[in-house]
C-alpha cells in the first residue's frame, strides 16, 4: 500500500486545555465527545487502543447501542480535521487503523505528551545534573494545566487522563530531588511546585519539595505557612496529622537545618475519581427498622474510628440479605465522602464462576485510576496497592454474595475511616474472630413487616380487604420476602384472582412454605421448591433442562429445542414458568432468569434427568444453534458459495431469519450465547464437530460488525479443536477463517500464512475446487498490499479452477477479481469485457448480488475511462440491484459515487439528490461514511472531493 505524502505538520497539546494546531492554524475540534476521543487517544501516546476499550472509555458501563459506530464517526471527522485533504477510504497518516482499534502516530514534534517524556527520560540519561534539569524544566515548561482541563471526562478516562497528570507530578519532585543533591537553586522550579500543590492538596511529598524550594530562596515563613495550611487540611477534612516525611521538613525548616532532602519515593498514589458503585435503592424496600437502626449505629462516625468497620449480614436465600445491605449502603453513604464500591461477588454462581479476590481488586483498582498495566499480577501485590489507596480516605465497600471469608479478607481496606459491609448464605464466623466483624443474621420479616410489604407491592386497598387471607399467605410464606414478592406479582400479573384464591392455591402444597422457617444449607433450594411442585410435568423437564443454556438469555427456540417440545407446546410451558416468575420476558421471544433460579434448576437437574436425557437436550440445543445461524448466515450472503448446510434433527426447532436485518439482529443477540457455546462444545468429544461450522456461521456477522478479534479467538479455538480431532477439512476452512479475520485486521503476512496452510491442506485432500477459494483470497491480499501482478496471478489460477470443476458461480468470481485487478492496475478497458462476462454468469445463476458488485466494478472503469454516461446508468443499476437486495451498506456508497458521477457530469441537482438518499441510508445505520457526503453537500458546486477509490 503505497504511502500518502508528506503530511502537513500537526501538533497535539494535552497537557492543560486539549488543543489541535496544523500548520501553524489552530483546529475546532468539534463536540465535546470528539474532544474526549482525541485526549483519551494521545493520552495513549501513539499505542493502539482497542474499539471495546474506546467504549469503555468514552461511555464507562453505559454506551449508546450504536457506541461502535459513534467511535467510528468520529474517526472519521477527526482525521479530516487533520488530514481535509486526505482521499476518501486512505489510512491517513496520523490517526490509523490497528487490529481492533486506532492508534494516533504521534512523536515528540507532534504531541506535548510524547515531548514530555521523552525529556524526562533525557533528563534521567543524563550525565552531569545541569544537563537533567535543562531536560526537566523544558519538560516541566509544557504544562499548562491538568490533562484535557476543562473537558467533561467520565470515570474510566478520567482515571486515565489523572494518572498522567502524577507523572507531572512525580517529575516536579524528582527535579527538585535532583538539585537540591546537586545543590542547584531550586528557584526555577518553585512555579511547577506551586502548581503541583494546586493540583493535589493532599500529596504530602509534593509540599515537603514545595517547603524545600522556598527555604531554599530564604522564604522561611512562606515555607511554614505552606505546613499549617496543609496540616489544617489533613485535620480537617481526613482527620489525619502529617506524616514523618513533611513533619521533618518542617523542623528541618524550623532549625534552618535544610540540607538533604528525605528519601525521593513516588508521589501518593490516590483515587483520581470519587466512585459510586452502589446499585440502585430497591423503591418497593421496607421493614427491617429494627436491624438498619442497629447496623447505621455500628458506622458512627468513619473521621473518628479506630479501626475497619466491617458489617456481614447472613442468612439464607431469600430473606433480602443484598436489598437490606444495598438500603443501608444508601443511608450511609453521606458519611463516606471518598466514595462507594461495590461488586458481587457471585459466591454461588450456578457455573461455579465465583469472582476470585483478585479479580474483583483488579476492578477496584481501575476505578482508583490505576491503569492495568501498572496493577500488580499477584494477590498480596494488588491487595497492599489498594489498602495503600484507600489509606486515609472514607471508603464504603459493599461485597454482595460472598462464598467464604477468604474471598472477604483481601478486600479489605487496612487502616480506619473505611467500611465494608459483607452478604453471604454462609455464617461467616471466622471474620468475626479474625476481623473484630459485626455479625447480623437476618431472619425472616415479623408480621407487622411482612403485611407493609405486600402492601407496598400491591397496595392498602387490596390488602385491607381481605385481611384473613393476607395473614394465612404470611404464615405460608414463613415471612420470606423473597416468597412475598413472589405471591405479590402473581397477584398483580392475575387481578382477576382475589388473594383468597391465590391462598388456596398456596394450601394446596401441602404446606411446603412451612419449610423456609428452617437454617439448613438445604432450605436454599426449598425457597423455590413451592413454585416447583405446583408446576406441570412438562414445565417442571423444561425448567430443569433450561440451566443447560449458557448465554444470559435466550429465545423460545432455543427453549422449544432443550425441551423437544413443538413451538406451540414449548410457548405454553414458557408461559407457565414466566407466571411464577421463574423467568421474565425482557423482551419480546427472549427469556432471562436470575442467577438464584438458573442454579436451583442446575441443581434439579443434575439431580433428576438422566445423563443420556441431557446429553439429548444438549445435542438439539447445539442442533438449533447450527441451523438458525446457517439460516442467518444465508440471509447475510444470499448467493455465497454455502457451506454445508445443517439438517434440522427430530425435535428441534430454529429461528428463521428472513432478511438482512433480521439476521444481524439475531446474530446480536445470540452472539453471547453461541460464544459460550463454542467453549462449551468444544469440550464435549462428540459435539466438536460443531464448533467449525458455527464459526464458519458466524463469519459474515463478525465481519460486517468489524468483530475481528472475536472472529479470530473463535476460530482459534476451532482450529484447536479440530487439530485434536484429527479432521483435515475442519482444520483447512479454519486457517482459512484465520486468514479471513486477518485480512481484515490488516495483518497480511499472517492471512497470507494461514493461506498457504490452508493450500497445503486443501492439495493432501485433493479439494481442487475448495483450493480455488483459496486463490481468490490470495488474490484479495495481495491486492491489498499492492503486489497487483501476484494477485491477477492468483484469481487467473482461481477462475481455471472454477472453470475446470464446473463452477458458474466460482468462474463469475474469478473473472470479477480479474477484472477488478485489472482496473486497479490501470488497465480499465481490458477489465470492461471480463466483468460483463462475470455479470452474464452471475445473471444466468440468479445471483442478484454478484450482479450488482459487477455493475458497480464496472462503473468504476467506465468512469475512469471517461465514459461519464456509461458510468451513471451502471451505478444506477447498482443502487437498484443492492436496494432490492436489502444490502444497505453497498447501496450507500453506490448512491454517494453516483452524486459524484451527476456532479462530475454538470448535473448538480441529481448529485444532491443521489447524496441525500445516500446520507438517509448512512444516517440510519450509523456509519461513519455520512460526514463525508456531509461536506460533498456543503461544498459549492465544482469543488466536489473526489468519489472513492477515483
Amino acid at each position: 500500500m503505497s504511502e500518502p505524502g508528506a503530511p502537513v505538520g500537526v501538533r497535539f497539546e494535552l497537557l492543560g486545555p486539549l488543543r489541535a494546531w496544523r500548520g501553524g492554524r489552530e483546529l475546532a475540534i468539534g463536540s465535546p465527545a470528539q474532544n474526549l476521543l482525541l485526549a483519551v487517544l494521545l493520552a495513549r501516546a501513539g499505542q493502539p487502543t482497542g474499539v471495546d476499550e474506546l467504549v469503555g472509555l468514552l461511555w464507562d458501563d453505559e454506551p449508546p447501542a450504536s457506541a461502535v459506530n459513534v467511535i467510528q464517526r468520529y474517526v472519521g471527522a477527526l482525521r479530516r480535521l487533520v488530514e481535509p485533504d486526505l482521499p476518501a477510504r486512505s489510512p491517513g497518516h496520523w490517526l490509523v487503523r490497528h487490529p481492533g482499534g486506532y492508534g494516533l502516530q504521534v512523536d515528540a514534534s507532534s504531541s506535548d505528551l510524547v515531548e514530555f517524556r521523552t525529556r524526562v527520560l533525557r533528563a534521567r540519561r543524563a550525565q552531569y545534573a545541569d544537563e537533567a534539569l535543562v531536560e526537566f524544566n523544558a519538560a516541566l515548561a509544557l504544562w499548562r494545566g491538568p490533562c484535557a482541563a476543562g473537558l467533561m471526562v467520565p470515570g474510566r478516562a478520567r482515571a486515565l487522563l489523572a494518572g498522567i497528570d502524577q507523572e507531572g507530578l512525580a517529575t516536579v519532585v524528582e527535579a527538585a530531588d535532583v538539585a537540591h543533591a546537586a545543590g542547584r537553586p531550586l528557584q526555577p522550579l518553585l512555579a511547577h511546585l506551586e502548581r503541583a500543590v494546586k493540583a493535589d492538596p493532599f500529596n504530602e511529598t509534593v509540599h515537603a519539595r514545595l517547603m524545600l524550594a522556598l527555604d531554599s530562596v530564604g522564604r522561611r515563613a512562606a515555607a511554614l505557612e505552606v505546613y499549617r495550611e496543609i496540616r489544617k487540611r489533613l485535620v480537617d477534612e481526613l482527620g489525619v496529622e502529617p506524616g514523618a516525611e513533611l513533619t521533618r521538613m518542617q523542623h528541618d525548616v524550623l532549625a534552618q537545618q535544610a540540607e538533604e532532602p528525605p528519601a525521593a519515593r513516588a508521589p501518593q498514589t490516590r483515587p483520581l475519581v470519587r466512585p459510586a458503585q452502589l446499585p440502585p435503592d430497591l423503591a418497593t424496600f421496607t421493614g427491617r427498622r429494627d436491624q438498619l437502626a442497629r447496623l447505621t449505629k455500628l458506622f458512627g462516625c468513619p473521621a473518628e474510628a479506630r479501626r475497619v468497620t466491617v458489617v456481614v449480614i447472613d442468612g439464607l436465600a431469600g430473606t433480602g440479605k443484598t436489598s437490606l445491605a444495598i438500603h443501608l449502603a444508601h443511608q450511609v453513604a453521606d458519611r463516606f465522602p471518598d466514595g462507594q464500591l461495590y461488586v458481587n461477588m457471585r459466591g454461588f454462581d450456578p457455573t461455579g464462576a465465583t469472582v476470585e479476590p483478585a479479580d474483583a481488586l483488579r476492578g477496584f483498582l481501575d476505578v482508583l485510576g490505576i491503569e492495568p498495566t501498572q496493577a500488580p499480577a499477584g494477590l498480596d501485590a494488588r491487595s497492599g496497592l489498594y489498602r495503600s489507596l484507600l489509606a486515609g480516605r472514607r471508603m464504603l465497600v459493599v461485597l454482595d454474595n460472598v462464598r467464604d471469608g477468604d474471598q472477604v479478607r483481601p478486600l479489605l481496606p487496612g487502616s480506619a475511616g473505611s467500611a465494608v459491609i459483607v452478604t453471604s448464605r454462609n455464617r461467616l464466623s471466622a471474620l468475626v474472630a479474625t476481623e473484630d466483624a459485626d455479625l447480623l443474621t437476618l431472619d425472616t420479616l415479623s408480621a407487622s413487616e411482612a403485611r407493609e410489604t405486600l402492601v407496598r407491592r400491591l397496595g392498602e386497598e387490596k390488602v385491607a380487604a381481605e385481611p384473613e387471607a393476607v395473614e394465612e399467605i404470611i404464615e405460608l410464606c414463613g415471612r420470606l420476602p423473597l416468597a412475598l414478592a413472589i405471591v405479590a406479582a402473581r397477584a398483580r400479573t392475575h387481578p382477576q384472582f382475589s388473594l383468597s384464591d391465590i391462598t388456596a392455591k398456596l394450601r394446596a402444597t401441602q404446606g411446603t412454605l412451612e419449610a423456609f422457617r428452617g437454617d439448613s444449607a438445604g432450605d436454599v433450594r426449598t425457597v423455590f421448591s413451592w413454585s416447583y411442585r405446583i408446576l406441570e410435568p412438562g414445565a417442571a423437564r423444561l425448567f430443569r433442562l433450561l440451566s443447560l443454556h449458557r448465554g444470559a438469555d435466550l429465545s423460545a427456540a432455543a427453549a422449544a429445542s432443550l425441551a423437544g417440545a413443538p413451538p406451540h407446546r414449548a410457548q405454553d410451558l414458557l408461559d407457565e414458568l414466566t407466571r411464577i416468575r421463574y423467568l421474565s420476558e425482557h423482551r419480546p421471544g427472549r427469556y432471562l432468569a436470575h442467577d438464584l433460579v438458573r442454579s436451583y434448576a442446575m441443581e434439579l437437574r443434575e439431580q433428576t434427568d438422566p445423563p443420556e436425557e441431557q446429553a439429548a437436550a444438549l445435542a438439539r440445543l447445539v442442533n438449533h444453534y447450527l441451523v438458525s445461524a446457517y439460516s442467518a448466515y444465508l440471509a447475510l450472503n444470499p448467493h455465497q458459495l454455502p457451506i454445508d448446510p445443517p439438517v434440522l434433527e427430530p425435535g428441534v426447532t430454529a429461528d428463521q431469519a428472513s432478511g438482512y436485518g433480521e439476521a444481524m439482529e439475531w446474530f446480536e443477540a445470540e452472539l453471547p450465547a453461541l460464544t459460550l457455546l463454542i467453549q462449551q462444545i468444544s469440550r464435549v468429544p462428540r459435539l466438536a464437530g460443531s464448533v467449525c461450522k458455527l464459526v464458519l456461521s458466524l463469519q459474515p456477522y463478525y465481519q460486517r460488525s468489524a468483530l475481528y478479534h472475536d472472529w479470530r479467538t473463535q476460530a482459534e479455538l476451532a482450529l484447536h479443536v479440530a487439530v485434536g480431532s484429527g479432521d483435515l477439512v475442519a482444520q483447512a476452512n479454519m486457517h482459512r477463517s484465520l486468514a479471513g479475520a486477518y485480512h481484515f485486521e490488516e495483518r497480511y503476512d499472517e492471512a497470507l500464512e494461514h493461506l498457504n496452510r490452508t493450500t497445503e491442506l486443501f492439495e493432501q485432500l485433493g479439494m481442487g475446487a475448495d483450493q480455488a477459494y483459496v486463490h481468490s483470497n490470495f488474490g484479495t491480499v495481495f491486492a491489498k498490499l499492492g503486489r497487483f501482478n501476484a494477485a491477477l496471478e492468483h484469481h487467473e489460477r482461481a477462475f481455471e479452477l472454477y472453470r475446470a470443476s464446473g463452477n458458474v458461480k466460482g468462474e463469475a468470481i474469478g473473472l470479477e477479481g480479474i477484472g477488478r485487478c485489472l482496473s486497479e492496475m490501470g488497465g480499465n478497458a481490458e477489465a470492461v469485457p471480463l466483468i460483463l462476462r462475470a455479470m452474464k454468469l452471475y445473471e444466468d445463476i440468479g445471483d442478484r448480488n454478484g450482479e450488482g458488485n459487477c455493475w458497480s466494478t464496472l462503473a468504476t472503469a467506465y468512469g475512469a475511462l471517461g465514459h461519464l454516461d456509461q458510468a451513471i446508468d451502471a451505478w444506477r443499476r447498482a443502487v437498484t440491484y443492492y436496494r432490492e437486495l436489502g444490502n444497505r451498506t453497498d447501496e450507500s456508497d453506490s448512491l454517494v459515487a453516483l452524486g459524484d458521477a451527476l456532479s462530475d457530469a454538470g448535473d448538480p441537482e441529481g448529485a444532491e439528490k443521489s447524496w441525500r438518499e445516500a446520507l438517509n441510508v448512512l444516517d440510519e445505520l450509523g456509519l461513519p461514511a455520512a460526514a463525508g457526503v456531509r461536506k460533498r453537500l456543503d461544498e459549492p458546486a465544482g469543488e466536489v472531493s473526489p468519489p472513492p477509490g477515483g
